[in-house]
């Protein structure tokens, strides 16, 4: 066999996790008899040596953590990072920073890549792909390792680990409250971001309020590409009553307050705007977009503190925590006073 006899190889043709191969080779009780036989059958037809230099790699502290986001572009990323690295420096820590794009399988990449040693843990928000597809077997590899992982903002429900989030469901509810007192009753909600939790989650948030009061009506402007959401966005603005848009994300919001400049409609005296995350370009947009404040740089320190704190050990009871952060509406100019 031209292959080189490596766990990854040997799971690969047995058709299981690297983690399971691993338990196997070491008798685990945790694996059955008939997969400990069929591994160490292959393992002893390919010649496979474990790799004692990397498991010795495993076992010493690197004072590193891996921190993995979906992209950049986005501010809320960056002040989270800002907070993850603070957070580190106190403690005398290290991050590395992978860039998945929105990619399942360079998400995947990064975690392999790093799982051998050089990091002590990892601080992921899955990426759109990964929530997508709901594969998420390589966080269940570093949650079958030694290695610690904490998630953030965008997560995967059904994963047994640590999550740092806000509170997007509720905070869309209270924005329809916030809106329903300032007189409106035809309402938008605006997204780029509609296959991503965080969105559902705020969309399910409005959506619930707005179900129990018969008063409002509720339309949708829900594109991922820029020139198509633009376009519906011109058709609901141009055809329907609408009082205020609820934009689920940073882009959708400066999108549409360009909309409404374009097509002459007064902000906020005939349209209300609020837009989460609150960004650069939602301070410097004119007028200033009343934002959604996600505390995003807190968001980043408590994840950190949490991660270290499960490496260290801290907790006298180890149990998967969930701590949600309540989001904070900052009134600009985009609502009326």
């Amino acid at each position: 066999m031209n292959q080189k006899p490596t766990l990854k190889v040997l799971a690969e043709k047995l058709q299981l996790s690297t983690s399971t191969v691993s338990k196997a080779l070491k008798d685990s009780a945790e694996i059955s008899v008939e997969t400990k036989v069929r591994v160490k059958e292959l393992a002893k037809l390919m010649g496979y040596r474990p790799n004692t230099a990397a498991a010795s790699l495993r076992n010493r502290e690197t004072r590193t953590i891996a921190v993995v986001l979906p992209e950049i572009i986005n501010d809320f990323f960056g002040q989270v990072l800002m907070g993850i690295e603070e957070e580190a420096s106190q403690h005398n820590y290290k991050i590395v920073i992978c860039i998945s794009n929105e990619s399942y399988l360079k998400e995947k990449d990064y975690v392999e890549m790093f799982s051998n040693g050089a990091v002590d843990g990892f601080i992921i928000a899955a990426s759109m792909e990964t929530q997508e597809l709901n594969k998420y077997e390589h966080y269940n590899e570093i949650l079958n390792s030694d290695l610690k992982l904490v998630m953030f903002d965008r997560v995967i429900d059904d994963l047994d680990c640590d999550k740092i989030i806000v509170d997007d469901a509720a905070s869309g509810s209270r924005l329809v409250d916030f809106l329903k007192k300032k007189g409106d009753r035809n309402l938008c909600v605006a997204s780029t971001i509609s296959k991503l939790s965080v969105g559902q989650l705020r969309e399910q948030g409005i959506k619930l309020k707005v179900d129990n009061c018969p008063e409002l009506n509720l339309q949708y402007v829900l594109e991922e590409e820029d020139e198509r959401f633009m376009q519906q966005l011109e058709d609901t603005l141009k055809n329907n009553k609408t009082d205020a848009v609820i934009a689920l994300d940073q882009r959708s919001g400066i999108m549409t307050l360009n909309k409404a400049k374009e097509l002459n409609i007064k902000v906020p005296q005939d349209l209300q705007i609020i837009c989460y995350s609150n960004s650069t370009m939602a301070k410097y947009s004119y007028p200033q977009l009343t934002v959604v404040d996600q505390h995003s740089k807190e968001l980043g320190k408590k994840t950190f503190t949490r991660i270290f704190n499960l490496m260290k050990n801290k907790d006298e009871v180890q149990v998967t925590r969930i701590h949600t952060l309540k989001t904070t509406l900052l009134e600009r100019g985009t609502t009326r006073k």
